[in-house]
């Protein structure tokens, strides 16, 4: 229900209810509510209910109505907001449901707005300023909306003036003086004189400033003609009326403001001391306010300007579709390289064109939309060399501007990539140290596996020389044992266990000739192979490493095309590189497919077709020559291989050597130490079938006494045996005879499973990796002899 309070007047504190859609107000008994005030007219005011919202009319009252510190036009309708002041005679009123709150109805406000009224009449010498009221409690009001409505200072201080000035007719000259709180000191903030333009400071009464500062009480002087000469300081000659308030907040005076008039005496009466004084109030608080936002506004702005964080504020264009750079810290200038004076007003596309990439406008529109606060690491320029990340936390304040806070973390997020390298690193290193002793251990094992089959074939074939068939199937066995062989290199290369490739110049074209010359029997007719080889592309590398390579490539595009298609082979010089390409028109790769193709065992291929070993050696091969590969794969399309490797000018190319005879011994007696029986007993054919006698044994213990009782020729001793090692047995022979020749054969590499002591290793005639054939056994054997 709307009820009409009384805030002012003979009837303060009373309230009446609202209950028809139009009420009457005025002096006459008539009225819905009659108010007891003879400058109010008989039929003043009409008030109209429409719903929740009131409208007056004033009826033709003899000093109208004030609402809002405005007067209304007679006879017109106007609306009333809620706790909105108006004023008939002099009793204020308002509308609402329940009883405002605020300075404007303060029971220090409404007091003092009593004592003016009865000093009414009390003209101080002056005759009678009618409707003197109203115009005060328009002063007030206006000046109390801006003092509450601003926190500017500079602002409030201006305002003040302009308002004193034209209200207080008779002021010549006013001042604002403030206390500074650390040095004590009194100081003129600004001062106005109706004879200066200028902004020279007023030479006021210090005598009146400082007792209204220590008392904390107003002081008015109607005449300075008439005061004592010892209350008058010099500066107060052309005075003739003061008024100096003080300004107090929070039981402390801040200050004070002095105003006085120079011509003519009697320029003040008690009223305006009363509204000086009702003035000082609310200007003494929003002062206060005002420099305390002032300093905080300060403080703040330092705060933002010296934060390591960026920091931009940004203004919405209409319903998010755009924002407007409003402010931004150095920080921010430093970290995105842009400058405050270029950036200002401008629209977030042209200060940072990066954020459309990233979609960080669509945050920042979700943030405006919903008032929720996000938090986002994004990358910029990704497809640079060096991409930069930025991590943003964006909110939304109260006045609806967007803020963005970021930080440049590109160092952190490298130095989490680099850590996540090296940890990556490090679990390929012990993924492939587990794989190096997987391969040397099965080297080992598969290798004399080989030797026992390569020996015992060798034997069959020296035995039944003229046989065909035997012939055929010796061959088909040697073939299986090569592929064998080239597994365990593959092993050893892609573990980094093998021995170090010997290098020489080569001609990468001559290289890839002969890789061709081998697999081209066995690819299918409907494949079309297309070769383009420029002349003289030298490199320095392993004839059989690098032909090893391009057989895993060439193999791999014949896999690629079941069905038929085209191999293009080619080998240039661009620059300082021999590239070698090999591209076939098969089935291709999907993206995630080929970012697998060099871990090692990964294979498309059915069980048993391949070992996933190929492309993961082929680039261990390559990058040992100081190459790099390049594979470019798409579904449907194909693949090409793309080799690299560092060229050389031309040098003395060194022929691959045939492989040299058999050699026979001459009855030469060798002792033959293995502890696997297979072996020692196709070793002991071969070597019987050389010419050679041979007594074999199968644990360096029965060496070692054999040799004391036979005295060997030469000893052919395994690396690794039970109970104790070729080394150390062999250790034992030279402490007996020190002319002892002995040549060591294992399924490990010289290099491999601990390597052999440097006093054994000089002494030595030969070392022989299993499986070895009877050529390069025979050679071993003379070679250790002579």
């Amino acid at each position: 229900m709307i009820k009409l309070y009384v805030m002012n007047g003979a009837q303060q504190g009373q309230s009446y209810a609202l209950k028809g859609v139009k009420t009457t107000l005025g002096r006459s008994s008539d009225n819905d509510v009659q108010i007891k005030d003879d400058h109010i007219s008989r039929k003043h005011l009409g008030i109209i209910a429409r719903g929740h919202r009131c409208f007056i009319v004033d009826l033709g009252s003899t000093n109208g109505t004030l609402l809002n510190g405005e007067k209304i036009e007679p006879g017109k309708e106007f609306e009333v907001g809620e706790g909105s002041p108006i004023v008939v005679g002099k009793t204020i009123i308002c509308l609402g449901e329940a009883l405002p709150a605020g300075e404007m109805y303060s029971a220090d406000f409404l007091a003092r707005t009593k004592e003016i009224e009865l000093e009414d009449g009390d003209d101080m010498g002056e005759e009678p300023r009618p409707m003197t009221h109203f115009k005060n409690m328009e002063f007030l009001y206006k000046v109390s909306m801006v003092l509450m409505g601003s926190l500017d200072v500079n602002e409030i201080f201006q305002k003040i003036m302009d308002h004193m000035f034209d209200l207080l007719k008779r002021i010549d000259r006013a001042a604002i003086l403030l206390t500074d709180h650390k040095t004590g000191k009194l100081r003129q903030i600004i001062s106005r004189s109706k004879y200066e333009t200028g902004k020279s400071k007023l030479n006021y009464s210090r005598t009146i400033v400082n007792r209204v500062i220590q008392d904390g009480k107003p002081v008015m002087m109607p005449d300075t003609s008439q005061e004592s000469p010892q209350n008058l300081s010099d500066s107060m000659e052309q005075v003739r009326s003061v008024m100096c308030v003080p300004l107090i907040s929070k039981s402390e005076t801040r200050g004070v403001i002095y105003v006085d008039s120079l011509s003519a005496p009697h320029g003040f009466r008690r009223e305006d001391l009363y509204l000086l004084t009702a003035l000082s109030s609310s200007a003494a608080i929003s002062i206060e306010n005002a420099l305390l936002y002032s300093s905080n506004e300060a403080r703040f702005k330092a705060i933002f300007d010296h934060m390591t964080s960026g920091v931009v504020v940004f203004e919405v264009v209409g319903e998010g579709e755009d924002f407007v750079v409003k402010d931004l810290n150095r920080a921010a200038q430093r970290i995105e390289g842009i400058d405050v004076r270029e950036s200002m007003d401008k629209r977030v596309s042209e200060v940072f064109p990066d954020f459309n990439e990233p979609d960080l406008l669509e945050v920042f529109k979700r943030v405006w939309k919903t008032g929720k606060s996000e938090q986002h690491l994004v990358t910029l320029n990704e497809n640079e060399k060096r991409p930069r990340w930025r991590e943003y936390r964006v909110y939304q304040l109260p006045s609806g501007e967007i803020v963005a806070i970021f930080d440049d973390v590109t160092e952190k997020k490298e130095a989490e990539l680099r850590q996540v390298a090296l940890q990556e690193q490090l679990f390929a290193s012990q993924k492939m140290e587990s794989i190096g002793a997987l391969a040397g251990g099965m080297a080992h094992n598969f290798r004399n596996i080989l030797q026992a089959i390569s020996g015992n074939v060798e034997y069959i074939e020296t035995i039944s020389p003229e046989k065909i068939e035997v012939e055929e199937l010796a061959q088909g066995v040697h073939s299986s044992i090569e592929r064998g062989v080239d597994l365990i290199n593959d092993l050893l290369h892609f573990s980094k266990r093998g021995e170090e490739p010997q290098i020489a110049d080569l001609d990468l074209a001559d290289v890839i000739l002969k890789t061709y010359d081998i697999v081209r029997r066995v690819f299918d007719r409907k494949i079309e192979i297309e070769m383009k080889l420029e002349k003289d592309l030298f490199v320095k590398g392993n004839h059989s490493l690098l032909s090893q390579v391009f057989m895993n490539c060439f193999t791999n595009a014949r896999d690629a095309m079941p069905d038929g298609g085209k191999l293009l082979i080619e080998a240039k010089m661009s620059g300082d590189k021999v590239v070698a390409i090999v591209s076939d028109t098969g089935h291709g790769m999907d993206k995630e497919t080929l970012s697998k193709i060099f871990d090692p065992f990964f294979t498309l291929k059915e069980v048993g077709m391949g070992t996933g070993l190929g492309l993961s050696t082929a680039r261990g091969i390559v990058e040992q020559h100081n190459g790099s590969i390049h594979v470019a794969s798409a579904l449907g399309k194909g693949t090409q291989v793309k080799i690299l490797f560092p060229r050389i000018e031309k040098g003395k190319i060194k022929k691959i050597e045939p492989n040299s005879q058999v050699i026979n011994g001459t009855g030469q007696k060798v002792l033959i130490v293995d502890d696997e029986r297979n072996v020692l007993e196709a070793l002991t054919s071969l070597i019987k079938s050389l010419g050679y006698q041979t007594i074999s044994v199968d644990r360096p213990t029965e060496a070692i006494k054999n040799y004391t009782k036979w005295a060997p020729d030469l000893v052919l001793m395994d690396r690794s045996m039970p109970e104790m090692d070729g080394v150390a047995c062999i250790k034992r022979i030279m402490d007996m005879d020190p002319n002892s020749k002995i040549i060591v054969i294992s399924g490990y590499n010289e290099s491999g499973e601990n390597g052999i002591d440097e006093s054994v290793k000089s002494n030595i005639k030969g070392y022989i990796t299993k499986p070895c054939g009877m050529k390069e056994l025979s050679r071993a054997l003379f070679d250790a002899l002579h």
